[in-house]
């Protein structure tokens, strides 16, 4: 059974200009850096005044590994996410290299008073008998953790207007 994972962030930011720091590749980049863990890269990616496409690979160290898994998933493990942006709304798919189970979610970026809010409606779903809904527990409050994280480079980000965050593309239309 799969498990659900609902978040909200607050940017004091238009929907028009998060899209446009969310899908720059020097923010992605100093992100990764930041906060993707050891030989975090981003390996592709592409946009245009309307979409974005980016593929990031993230890695969790061995000694970050419950044991239980560590039998099953030996060494590190690298995520590759990967994210897709039409306007306003976003898709992202994630997988573990080597490990059963789907990471899939929607991301919308919506007007408020003071800003935009990033929600993230996301599934995790690991076919494991006996340990996958443990396994999922796992991996969401990782999640959790990781785009808490993520929001608060982006926070910092945004209060540093000496950082490269804009690219040479015009908003997205949101």
């Amino acid at each position: 059974m799969a498990s659900q994972l609902a978040l909200r962030h607050q940017y004091p930011a238009s929907c028009e200009q998060m899209w446009d720091v969310l899908t720059d590749q020097q923010y992605l980049q100093a992100k990764l850096q930041a906060v993707g863990g050891p030989r975090a890269e981003l390996v592709s990616w592409q946009r245009d005044e309307h979409a974005a496409t980016m593929v990031l690979n993230q890695t969790v160290p061995g000694g970050a590994i419950p044991s239980f898994l560590r039998a099953m998933l030996p060494g590190e493990l690298t995520i590759r996410r990967t994210e897709t942006w039409r306007g306003c709304r976003g898709n992202v798919e994630a997988a573990v290299d080597g490990a059963p189970g789907t990471i899939a979610g929607v991301m919308s970026l919506e007007p408020d008073g003071t800003g935009c809010v990033l929600g993230s409606q996301i599934t995790v779903d690991v076919p494991l008998p006996l340990i996958g809904g443990k396994v999922e527990k796992l991996v969401s409050d990782n999640i959790a953790s990781l785009l808490e994280t993520e929001y608060q480079f982006t926070l910092a980000w945004l209060r540093n207007p000496s950082s490269p965050r804009q690219g040479d593309i015009p908003g997205s239309g949101c």
